[in-house]
């Protein structure tokens, strides 16, 4: 057998090894990340609507239709409706996600039914650039935005310090492309998801 010819089989047989330990690994660790994304899901699901004690997820169909999920294994866009400990309504929390500075960030935000107004927001996954981009998450007068932000307006990001109206969103100084992605996100979803629950608020008010 020629040298060649062992070297491939070698490298044959390296890669195949490699093969199955990243497949066996995924298979491995899938369900422990489903279940911990799932929990993250939850917490941040109760730290934006204070007092709950009940969760219902909802995915919305391509219909436009609301469906009743168990938990993260649901594709396309969900909605988490929240309730106290005697059932009654709290509000909705939106999942919604967009391209920032570094990579993908990924967010959810309380939305008032009532007040047809967005009334916090978390970030729950991004790689955004530490000390600028990633204050999105923790910046205290960035938070502010999400305090009674009105949806009923397109909602847009603004130069730091200009914002005139309760539907912008006051930019971090230096961090204006995550600050943007941020707008951008909410925008899109207010306009995709917030129509699918104002169409089904009675019934995601009595939790069906």
């Amino acid at each position: 057998m020629s040298t060649g010819t062992r070297m491939v089989r070698l490298l044959g047989t390296v890669s195949l090894l490699c093969g199955i330990l990243i497949v066996g690994t995924n298979l491995a660790t899938s369900s422990r990340i489903r279940h911990n994304q799932e929990i993250i899901m939850r917490d941040s699901v109760a730290e934006l609507l204070p007092g709950i004690q009940k969760q219902i997820i909802y995915a919305i169909e391509p219909s436009g239709e609301l469906k009743i999920v168990a938990g993260i294994e649901a594709g396309g866009p969900r909605l988490f409706a929240g309730y106290d400990g005697a059932g009654k309504f709290l509000g909705v929390v939106i999942e919604t996600s967009d391209r920032g500075y570094a990579d993908v960030i990924s967010a959810m935000y309380a939305y008032s039914i009532e007040k047809q107004a967005i009334t916090g927001f978390k970030v729950v996954d991004m790689r955004e650039t530490p000390g600028l981009g990633d204050r999105i998450r923790s910046d205290p007068e960035f938070e502010k935005n999400f305090e009674d932000l009105d949806a009923t307006h397109p909602i847009k990001t603004v130069k730091h310090g200009t914002k005139k109206n309760p539907w912008e969103i006051d930019a971090i100084s230096g961090a204006t492309i995550s600050s943007r992605a941020v707008g951008r996100m909410l925008a899109k979803s207010v306009e995709d998801v917030t129509p699918v629950v104002l169409k089904n608020r009675e019934r995601i008010e009595r939790g069906n």
